[in-house]
């Protein structure tokens, strides 16, 4: 369970990335600003196109390596808490009735 709450972690990381890249869009055009939140992965074009700041590796690291890895260990950490719940359960049989005729 405490993977999962790592990944919300690393998670918020790659949202303050995407946030930055996000403003800088908007700053640069609204009609970048409304791409980069509507159209899928066109924030990965605006990232490594036309994203101009000083730090962009950081940034870009920031948003792609935080959503990455943030993903990765939440669902780790999913399966292993579903893994353990099942232990814990055993074997359940469920029992369908029969119509009654």
């Amino acid at each position: 369970m405490i993977l999962v709450y790592i990944g919300y972690l690393f998670m918020l990381i790659g949202f303050v990335g995407w946030i930055f890249i996000i403003i800088h869009a908007f700053k640069a055009s609204v009609g970048q600003g409304f791409l980069c939140l509507c159209v899928p992965f066109y924030i990965l074009y605006y990232a490594f196109a036309k994203f101009q700041h000083p730090k962009k590796g950081l940034i870009i690291a920031l948003f792609l390596a935080g959503y990455g890895i943030g993903g990765a260990l939440q669902q780790i950490g999913a399966a292993q808490a579903a893994s353990s719940l099942t232990k814990q359960l055993g074997d359940i049989k469920i029992e369908v009735p029969a119509k009654a005729k």
